[in-house]
């Protein structure tokens, strides 16, 4: 199976999905994607350490997954325009994404974009981190 046809079976990349998929409904520069930055501009979000927030007898659990979204760039105004719109769009969001076992509650910030460097080819990189708090249904 190509990674482009592959579908997330876990819960946590289902959620995952489902966030980047509402980051690219912001019509970025680029599309974003999960994994390593590439050699060109771009924009790529992963999972970051997270841990769950309460787990109830029926096991049901609210957990804030935290992501992070970094950029690359060779304008940094086009970079940073992207990335804030991103947090903006996510964070004032009132309505979420859910399935049949899961459910997004609230996208706040960690920590809003930020410039980290610049390479030697002059893009410049930012970073920034979500949290996503989630409901995930016990079985």
């Amino acid at each position: 199976m190509s990674e482009s046809t592959y579908q997330a079976t876990s819960v946590i990349d289902q959620v995952l999905e489902a966030v980047i998929g509402l980051m690219n409904a912001t019509t970025p520069f680029a599309t974003v994607t999960r994994g390593a930055l590439p050699t060109g501009p771009g924009l790529v979000c992963e999972i970051g350490p997270s841990s769950p927030e309460a787990v109830h007898m029926d096991k049901n659990t609210v957990i804030p997954l935290d992501v992070t979204l970094n950029g690359k760039h060779s304008n940094l105004m086009i970079l940073s325009d992207a990335m804030n719109a991103i947090h903006s769009s996510l964070t004032r969001a009132t309505s979420y994404p859910a399935a049949t076992n899961w459910q997004i509650l609230d996208i706040e910030n960690n920590n809003l974009p930020a410039k980290i460097g610049r390479e030697e080819n002059n893009d410049w990189l930012m970073a920034s981190a979500l949290s996503v708090k989630f409901y995930w249904r016990g079985d």
